[in-house]
């Protein structure tokens, strides 16, 4: 299945330090073994496909915003109902391709629910 990103994300992921990704996933289509095919400008004359892989797992991620400070922030981030503590935030942050928690919190600026699609090994 395609899964779009952000050209900025190409470099990072082809590098291994873009490890998984974070999206919503209604339908939960998302499942292990599914075949991913990585790609910029998805339905766009742009198209392009720069990586194969599989999803190895995937993991339930919830951020929410109300009264509990994370570095200044107020946000709760749970990850298969696990409320995550700032040094694990740290580390989803960049291992999602950000350059730390305050870019990764710019990006997901409101209430999130959906999944952690890893293509490694990696679990939280």
């Amino acid at each position: 299945m395609v899964l779009g990103f952000k050209p900025q994300f190409e470099e990072p992921i082809l590098q291994g330090r873009k490890q998984h990704t974070i999206r919503k996933d209604k339908n939960d289509r998302w499942k292990p073994g599914m075949k991913i095919h990585f790609a910029t400008g998805v339905r766009t004359k742009l198209y392009h496909q720069f990586k194969e892989g599989v999803c190895i797992s995937t993991q339930k991620i919830q951020i929410l915003w109300d009264n509990i400070s994370l570095n200044g922030e107020f946000v709760s981030i749970l990850v298969d109902g696990h409320l995550i503590d700032l040094d694990e935030v740290e580390t989803l942050a960049i291992n999602d391709g950000f350059e730390d928690v305050s870019e990764f919190l710019n990006w997901f600026d409101e209430d999130f629910e959906g999944k952690i699609i890893h293509w490694t090994d990696l679990r939280y």
